[in-house]
């Protein structure tokens, strides 16, 4: 007795043969893309940070360690726990008023990965704000 493969049975073969080959291209589109945003969300608190952080040491009684606490929460209240935050010139509170200054502030790009492996591991995202002292 030979057995014959309906229509249904070939249909159903075929669904599992295209699903095998798509089905990782799929699960590589999905891990790529939520590791795409969660690097823009990455960078963009990064910014924030410097933004932040520039503001508060710009005031006319502002105190660099408080900026850099403040600029420390920014980045904590969205899960990043190792930025480095550094001024540029070192004592911004010495300044002149009117003096510029900048705040850089850098993270490691895979501090908020989620597979821990792929294109942003061993990335640096920085950033840096510049202002004027009040």
């Amino acid at each position: 007795m030979k057995f014959t493969p309906s229509a249904w049975d070939i249909k159903r073969g075929t669904a599992v043969v295209e699903l095998a080959v798509c089905l990782p291209v799929i699960v590589l589109l999905v891990f790529a893309s939520l590791e795409g945003a969660n690097m823009l969300f990455l960078r963009q608190a990064v910014v924030q940070s410097a933004y932040e952080t520039a503001k508060s040491v710009a005031k006319t009684n502002g105190v660099q360690s408080r900026a850099v606490t403040l600029g420390e929460q920014v980045l904590s209240s969205r899960g990043v726990v190792t930025p480095t935050i550094t001024f540029s010139p070192n004592d911004v509170q010495a300044l002149v008023p009117g003096t510029p200054f900048t705040v850089s502030v850098s993270v490691p790009g895979d501090s908020r990965s989620i597979t821990g492996f792929g294109p942003f591991n061993g990335l640096t995202i920085r950033a840096q704000a510049s202002m004027i002292k009040e």
